[in-house]
């Protein structure tokens, strides 16, 4: 009981703590293991899309007929050639009920086919009967709002796209639409949050507190469910922020429970060591009573890491993976109980 008493105080001091200046910059997210093969083989879907509205007479797209995973190709504004990987789960050929769909985008380095690999994704897909959509960013960077080299890419637009695009091909249930992302692609996921409020019933992210370039896009925007995942020992993006680019984790929750409106931050709870031996803590903490929720999942001791999916870093020492945890699963337990306010 000392022992237990002890880590929460210390814990808790280390979220009270006043934040140093960090001479770090926003784009220093790592590569993520680009995995050049996966467990099954894809079936490729060229099409021809764009993300403007034209009067020109398009074919009717091809709808997906068999589960498997499929990568689409598509010609974006008549000048850049971008692709995604969807995933279609067998359940959703055994009823005529429209599913969830998911984005999941992937850190500044990364691919969707890289996302598709370590998250184990998929496999939850199967299980649970939503689609899932990997998209592949230009250059490998979001425009996550920013305003670097990447700021020149219509990122938001096409992501709403990609939306269309899988339901036109799939019955997808549009007041279960979500998204969550990596790193860059966590600040991207709050982006979207923000910017396709009317589309996204709740974002997450993991490896990634909330940008400070955000706060002025999002000021309008209505309250939104959102997750955060975030290791204390985060070597690329620091728990306690940086300066003029991200807020710390304590700081996030402040944020995201004002926005939705949350009178009461609850305490911090202790979750169960499942593996002792990982070097790592989870402790939770929810704001309550809010318009929409949020819940912060704090990896005491954990780095720049998907918890419960260890990738390489091709040599890049992101840290520890918690296995007390899979992230991929508490994120959709959150997602399905989250649907799109009217």
């Amino acid at each position: 009981m000392v022992i237990k008493k002890t880590f929460c105080v210390v814990f808790m001091l280390l979220l009270v703590s006043v934040a140093a200046a960090q001479d770090a910059t926003p784009e220093a997210t790592p590569p993520q293991a680009s995995a050049d093969t996966t467990a099954e083989a894809t079936t490729e879907v060229t099409v021809e899309a764009t993300v403007e509205v034209t009067t020109e007479a398009t074919p009717a797209p091809q709808r997906f007929k068999e589960a498997g995973s499929y990568t689409v190709r598509q010609l974006v504004d008549g000048t850049l050639h971008r692709q995604y990987i969807v995933h279609i789960p067998a359940k959703y050929f055994e009823t005529e009920n429209p599913v969830p769909l998911l984005l999941l985008l992937h850190g500044a380095g990364g691919n969707g086919h890289g996302m598709e690999t370590f998250t184990g994704f998929d496999g939850l897909s199967d299980k649970e009967d939503f689609i899932v959509a990997y998209p592949d960013a230009i250059n490998t960077a979001w425009n996550d709002g920013r305003g670097d080299e990447a700021s020149e890419i219509d990122d938001v637009g096409y992501l709403a796209h990609i939306i269309d695009s899988v339901a036109a091909k799939a019955n997808i249930d549009r007041t279960r639409v979500y998204a969550a992302g990596y790193s860059r692609g966590g600040m991207m996921s709050y982006r979207l949050g923000c910017v396709l409020s009317d589309q996204l019933a709740a974002v997450a992210s993991v490896a990634s507190t909330f940008p400070i370039y955000l706060l002025t896009e999002c000021k309008n925007a209505p309250p939104k469910a959102v997750m955060v995942i975030q290791g204390t020992d985060d070597p690329v993006v620091p728990w306690m922020g940086i300066q003029s680019a991200y807020l710390s984790a304590a700081d996030t929750m402040k944020y995201w429970a004002q926005h939705n409106e949350c009178p009461v931050i609850g305490p911090i709870k202790d979750a169960p060591d499942l593996n002792p031996l990982d070097g790592t803590r989870l402790l939770t903490q929810e704001a309550v009573k809010c318009k929409q929720p949020f819940v912060l999942y704090s990896v005491f001791h954990g780095g720049h890491t998907w918890p419960g999916h260890p990738v390489d870093m091709g040599g890049f020492d992101a840290g520890l993976t918690s296995r007390d945890f899979d992230a991929s699963t508490t994120i959709w337990e959150f997602f399905k109980a989250q649907v799109l306010a009217s």
